[in-house]
This record gives structure tokens, C-alpha cells and sequence, in this order.
């Protein structure tokens, strides 16, 4: 996907086709109409990699390390305001704004980090559906990513493909919603003494720091607001 025909000159008004000083307030209904990027962005953060490592994580330690929460909750909307605001003061995606304000070199430093992050979040995305297929239908994890890859291979070079994954990530995400609070009703909800106790106890159990650094890597995702500043101005 490409930007090229984009222009970058001109005010903020010329280059996003409005007034970002006129925009209306929107009512919910008028909001719930408008969140397709939104969509996208969920299923890029609650991935494969994302419920894998969560699962592995409560299984394997419990309540001990919900303090993690914590600094992948800062990080990410550390992440998600600074690509925003400078995607809305600016009138441009993010690498376009620092391609225009500081240069090609920054630009493509920035792009070529971005690059390697976006690499290794899709390979623990891959892992995850490779170990998602072995459990659903009982074979090998990397057969089951190479599957999945091909699927992402279809998806990626198929035309008009958007609109349809949309959609389907849309229903994925209803069923992932309405499986969670299932299971939450099912085990009778969660201990919230352990819980409490988890989130202030900031520790690392025996043979736990590659399970959380995964864990870190593919929900506190730069990738995420950094491609949300380009899919809100394809989608205006």
C-alpha cells in the first residue's frame, strides 16, 4: 500500500479536505458508524499473539503478573496519543510528518525501526495461530502458521479486500467478547483479592521473563498508532 498520490503541501486543510477547526461533535450512533479503522486496530493488538501469551501467562503464574498490565497500559497510550496528535496537528500520517519537518534520513530511520518492530510483532502474531491451529485441530504449530500465512498472503494481494476483513474482524471480535465473559461467568469470576495483590506485587516468577517480554512486545504495539495515522486518512 502506498502514499505516493497523497499531497503533503499546503495548510492541514488542503491535505485532509476539511477544517479540522469545523468539525461537528458526533453522536454515539453517528460514532459507531465511523469505527472500521478502530476495528482493524483491535484486531492488530488482540491478535494471535496476544491471546496466546495471555493464556500461557495465566496458566503458567496466575494472578502474579497483572502488575504488567501496568506499563503496557502506559506505553500504550503513550504510543497511540503521540501518533495521533501529530497526525491531527499536522494534517499527515506520522513517518510523512517526519519526513516533512525533519528529513528524509530521521524518516527513514524511524521507518526502517518501525519496519523491524512491525516484523517481530507479526512473527509472535504467526507463532500464535501456529500454536491456535495445533490445538484446535491438533497439528503442527508451523504447519499451522504457514497456513495462516497463506491466508495473510490472499488477503494482502487480493483487491477490494478491506471492506471484507473488516467485517470479519468485526464478528471475530463480538466472538472473542461474548467467549471471554462466558468463561468469566463459567469460573465464577475472577479472585480479586489475588488480583489486587498481583497488580502491586511487582515481580518475576521462575522462568517467567520471555513469557512476559512476548507478552509486552504484542500488546504495548508502536506499530498499532502508527498505522492508525495512515488508515484514518485513507478512510477520511
Amino acid at each position: 500500500m502506498t502514499y505516493d498520490n497523497i499531497d503533503m503541501s499546503g495548510s492541514a486543510k488542503d491535505r485532509l479536505g476539511f477544517d479540522p477547526g469545523k468539525v461537528k461533535r458526533l453522536s454515539f450512533k453517528e460514532l459507531i458508524k465511523r469505527i472500521g479503522p478502530g476495528i482493524i486496530l483491535t484486531g492488530i493488538v488482540i491478535g494471535p499473539g496476544n491471546i496466546t501469551t495471555s493464556a500461557m501467562m495465566g496458566a503458567n503464574y496466575g494472578y502474579q503478573m497483572m502488575w504488567v498490565i501496568l506499563p503496557i497500559f502506559i506505553m500504550g497510550i503513550t504510543f497511540t496519543l503521540a501518533s495521533y496528535n501529530i497526525s491531527i496537528l499536522t494534517g499527515m500520517p506520522v513517518l510523512h510528518a517526519i519526513r516533512y519537518y525533519y528529513g528524509g534520513f530521521a524518516s527513514g530511520f524511524c521507518g526502517a525501526a518501525l519496519f523491524l518492530s512491525c516484523f517481530f510483532f507479526t512473527l509472535g502474531n504467526i507463532s500464535g495461530t501456529g500454536a491456535g491451529m495445533q490445538l484446535i485441530f491438533g497439528i503442527n504449530w508451523k504447519l499451522g502458521a504457514l497456513i495462516m500465512l497463506g491466508v495473510l498472503a490472499v488477503c494482502y494481494l487480493t483487491k477490494g479486500v478491506y471492506s471484507k476483513v473488516e467485517k470479519g474482524i468485526l464478528v471475530c471480535i463480538i466472538a472473542m467478547i461474548l467467549a471471554f465473559y462466558a468463561t468469566l461467568i463459567a469460573t465464577g469470576g475472577p479472585d480479586w483479592a489475588q488480583f489486587g495483590k498481583g497488580l502491586v506485587t511487582w515481580q518475576f516468577p521462575e522462568k517467567s521473563l520471555t513469557t512476559t517480554l512476548a507478552y509486552i512486545s504484542t500488546n504495548a504495539a508502536v506499530t498499532a498508532g502508527i498505522y492508525g495515522t495512515y488508515l484514518g486518512l485513507e478512510k477520511k
